[in-house]
């Protein structure tokens, strides 16, 4: 059987390892955000308008990265602006963009001919298919989310928490709304090709939810929530190998096994 060091001598372990790290910081980073902002069901909407727009490149015969991102960022568009201009709560609106963009999906795979492999690879993800220019688009994403969000952070966390009180105190809270969902859209984007658009969603909330179970601080919980999804990421890319299994599946089987470990602390009285 391979050792660690024989398997890290694979150039595409070697890539599927950076991109888990990456995805693993990525993910739980953001994704303290969705849980705190009660945004599982938005997060969802994303990752199957990134299916759509997989789909509808493959139809033209455009980028599948550029189509995906297009789409998503457009859908997460529509969402914040019905979410300004109706009176219908979130739930409602995501629903409606939620079954609007997986009928879309739909009628478009029917135009496809033949079996289309690739597609359908993005549904649970391929870790090991990653290569280096989508290990560059994921860290740049990475980058680019975590010094916009860590330069806003004290705004992003009063629109969560005390909405009324930020506008008040002046903050723009239209804008930072609009860019909260543009940056959920592009983490949930960029992650497809690891975990899959079925399994993204977990590891947005997962290791954000289990680090909520013993962070007593905002800082605690956003280091805690990036360590465990690190610690995901990796463990369950070594175990896939080993155990011969899809590796977006045992990432999200490993974090939910965290999360119930963090679980076993006892109670605050």
């Amino acid at each position: 059987m391979s050792t660690i060091i024989d398997l890290l001598s694979y150039p595409f372990m070697q890539r599927a390892l950076l991109a888990a790290v990456m995805v693993g910081i990525l993910c739980p980073f953001i994704g303290n955000f969705v849980v705190m902002r009660k945004m599982a069901f938005f997060s969802s909407a994303i990752s199957h308008s990134a299916f759509a727009g997989i789909a509808l490149g493959a139809l033209l015969g455009i980028d599948f990265s550029f189509s995906s991102v297009a789409l998503s960022i457009l859908i997460a568009l529509f969402i914040a602006f019905l979410a300004e201009r109706t009176t219908l709560s979130h739930d409602t609106i995501i629903g409606i963009a939620f079954s609007g963009i997986i009928a879309a999906g739909m009628l478009i795979m029917g135009f496809l001919k033949g079996y289309r492999a690739a597609l359908f690879s993005y549904l649970f993800g391929d870790i090991l298919a990653v290569n280096r220019s989508d290990l560059l688009l994921i860290f740049a994403v990475s980058a680019m989310t975590i010094v916009i969000t860590l330069t806003f952070l004290k705004a992003f966390l009063q629109i969560t928490f005390y909405r009324d009180l930020a506008k008040v105190e002046g903050i723009n809270v239209r804008l930072f709304e609009y860019l909260m969902f543009l940056i959920i859209a592009l983490v949930v984007t960029v992650s497809l090709k690891i975990v899959g658009i079925i399994l993204v969603t977990s590891m947005l909330i997962i290791p954000a939810a289990a680090a909520k179970n013993l962070a007593s601080s905002m800082r605690g919980l956003f280091s805690l929530s990036c360590a465990f999804g690190v610690i995901s990421g990796v463990t369950g890319l070594i175990g896939s190998f080993y155990l011969n299994t899809a590796s977006g599946p045992t990432i999200v089987l490993v974090s939910i096994g965290i999360f119930f470990l963090t679980m076993l602390r006892p109670a605050k009285s």
